[in-house]
């Protein structure tokens, strides 16, 4: 295979040297199975892409076109392009584009081979072990490498190199590592990674994520906050299949009846999955998902671990413990560990302890932290899985203080506000008065009036009256 290598380069720059082209280089670029790769041409000063070709090397020498005349020509061009510098992309990358590829322009040529990193599992491991390899291959399968400073380096999700008596290394070569795990229950839904570094700088890095037969996945969470547990493989459910969650031996939720708590807070998703919105001490147990209907088949099995942090201060509030109790189903492994981080770590003393089925790490501080941030962090074999913070309180950065100028401008607005109210009721009361007052002289004045017009016509009527009595006795005499 290495000759074949070594071949096939040799005859792609006998080509190049038959066609008058002047190679510039020959560099290397690693990419993921899916991922997304841009080989750069190496050509300088590159005013256009009108005279740039793209070509990826075939079998036994032969070559493939991808870039003609600044037009991609190759038969998935809908997974190639050229940018404005002329370099190439490739998008969902295959094995079979792990190739190397040339950039020419006139007499110039340069050449960029690109390799694929690859994590797999051994089928068939030995006993009591999980086998995983993970190595550079082209489309030809596993390649050696000829690169110098490339290393294969295995850690945890959050980056953590493993350690432990249950983990060994084997190292084929620089581009070919195996590790050896001795098995746990608790490495199922495992999350291992794999990183290619060279000169010290990681260049790719990829995931495995190991699945145990009868298997437990561990999941951490911290008090107060949401977790999801994860029903796995729902797509398998049989049609017409019911699905329900227990924990140790109490079914928390099915289709039929769905489970109610009064102190706790369960709900299935969509994806079966299932939320418990406050998480606390109470909610530290086993896990099982399973399908009901018919022969029960566990589908998962998840181990709850909470985490929560408490505080008691001295008699005289001048000294302070910080208490970081992280709760297990029975009893919590040697492989799990607490620790402190954050503010002024002088005057500290932590004592850490396993009790049943509780791990405690108490913090003591002598004096009463200000302002300051302290976090508990949960390890597994080293890897952080949960964290939980506790933080001081300035009295001169209470929400008291804080809303203080605010709740001032509102008293002074509001004491305005009512001012202003009382004097325009005032205003109003007295233009009523007023009103009041004019409309009652109006009427004495009009009653007045009509008391004199009523006299007059008394008056009158009674002369007539007169008149009439003295002209009859007058007819009388008559």
């Amino acid at each position: 295979m290495v000759f074949i290598s070594v071949l096939r380069l040799c005859l792609l720059c006998l080509t190049q040297a038959a066609a008058g082209l002047q190679s510039l280089d020959h560099s290397v670029m690693f990419a993921l199975l899916g991922g997304d790769i841009t080989l750069p041409c190496g050509i300088p000063s590159l005013k256009s892409c009108s005279s740039v070709n793209w070509n990826m090397s075939g079998e036994f020498g032969s070559a493939t076109e991808m870039v003609k005349a600044g037009r991609v020509t190759a038969p998935n061009a809908l997974r190639l392009g050229l940018q404005t510098d002329c370099s190439l992309d490739i998008n969902d990358l295959e094995l079979n584009d792990a190739r190397l590829y040339s950039c020419g322009s006139g007499t110039l040529n340069s050449s960029v081979s690109l390799q694929i990193l690859e994590l797999i599992e051994r089928s068939t491991p030995a006993d009591g072990t999980i086998e995983l390899h993970c190595f550079l291959n082209m489309f030809k399968g596993y390649i050696p490498c000829n690169n110098k400073g490339i290393h294969i380096k295995w850690s945890t999700e959050d980056n953590t190199p493993l350690n432990g008596k249950r983990f060994r290394f084997e190292n084929p070569s620089e581009c070919f590592s195996k590790l050896i795990i001795t098995k746990r229950l608790t490495d199922h839904h495992r999350k291992w990674k794999c990183q290619l570094t060279q000169n010290s700088t990681v260049k790719a890095a990829i995931m495995y994520t190991t699945t145990l037969q009868d298997g437990i996945e561990e999941v951490f969470a911290a008090a107060g906050e949401s977790v999801s547990l994860s029903c796995s493989n729902t797509s398998s459910l049989l049609v017409g299949g019911r699905m329900k969650w227990a924990v140790g031996e109490r079914t928390l939720t099915d289709d039929a009846s769905p489970y109610k708590g009064q102190t706790e807070a369960y709900h299935v998703n969509k994806d079966s999955s299932l939320v418990i919105s406050k998480v606390s001490a109470v909610h530290a147990g086993d896990y099982q998902c399973s399908e009901s209907s018919g022969q029960q088949t566990v589908l998962n099995r998840i181990r709850l671990h909470t985490l929560d942090v408490s505080t008691e201060h001295g008699p005289a509030d001048d000294n302070l413990t910080l208490t970081c109790v992280l709760t297990c189903t029975t009893e919590c492994g040697k492989d799990l560990n607490l620790t402190w981080s954050g503010g002024s770590q002088n005057s500290w003393q932590s004592t850490l302890m396993n009790v049943n089925n509780t791990l405690i790490n108490s913090l003591f501080l002598p004096v009463s932290p200000k302002n300051d941030e302290l976090t508990c962090f949960v390890h597994r074999e080293g890897e952080v899985t949960a964290s939980k913070k506790w933080h001081t309180v300035n009295s001169l950065q209470t929400p008291a203080w804080v809303v203080l100028p605010l709740a001032l401008l509102i008293c002074i607005t509001a004491g305005g506000l009512y001012i202003f109210m009382k004097r325009k009721h005032n205003k109003d009361a007295g233009n009523e008065q007023s009103s009041i007052g004019m409309t009652h002289v109006y009427e004495v004045i009009q009653d007045a009036h009509n008391e004199e017009l009523h006299q007059q016509r008394k008056t009158k009527g009674a002369a007539a009256t007169t008149t009439d009595s003295f002209y009859d006795l007058l007819q009388a005499v008559n």
